[in-house]
């Protein structure tokens, strides 16, 4: 195994992890929502942020761009912009869904269209910000 392929496993496994953390994170945040602790809110946002650079250094463009995405609306959820209603949430799990899809078949991850899951985040947002 070449060191590439070596860093490239590590960032795989520990992906993973962060991405279930951060959905059992989303759905405690789903029943707690702005009364959840703000350690648990950090949690969330610290390990989008990881995925999001990890990929970065990977050069895994899509992966990132969608982390990206997702780390803002945390982002916004954290500094009490937005709250963490159903739409949020369900839009951000659904991303990490998307995310996991990614790294499965990361060979061909670029190819991969994530359009879908950037537009419903955004879409959250924005009815959450119109308050709908």
């Amino acid at each position: 195994m070449q060191r590439g392929d070596e860093v490239l496993e590590i960032f795989l496994e520990e992906t993973a992890e962060r991405l279930d953390s951060i959905e059992s994170g989303l759905l405690r945040l789903e029943t707690c929502g702005l009364d959840c602790s703000q350690e648990t809110i950090n949690s969330i946002f610290r390990d989008a942020h990881s995925v999001k650079a990890g990929s970065n250094l990977l050069k895994l463009t899509n992966v990132e761009d969608l982390a990206h995405k997702l780390e803002n609306v945390l982002e916004m959820i954290r500094k009490q912009k937005i709250s963490p209603s159903e739409i949020i949430v369900t839009a951000c799990l659904e991303s990490v869904d998307k995310l996991r899809e990614l790294i499965e078949n990361v060979e061909r991850s670029e190819t991969i269209s994530t359009r879908l899951h950037k537009h419903m985040l955004e879409a959250a947002v924005q009815k959450t910000l119109d308050g709908e």
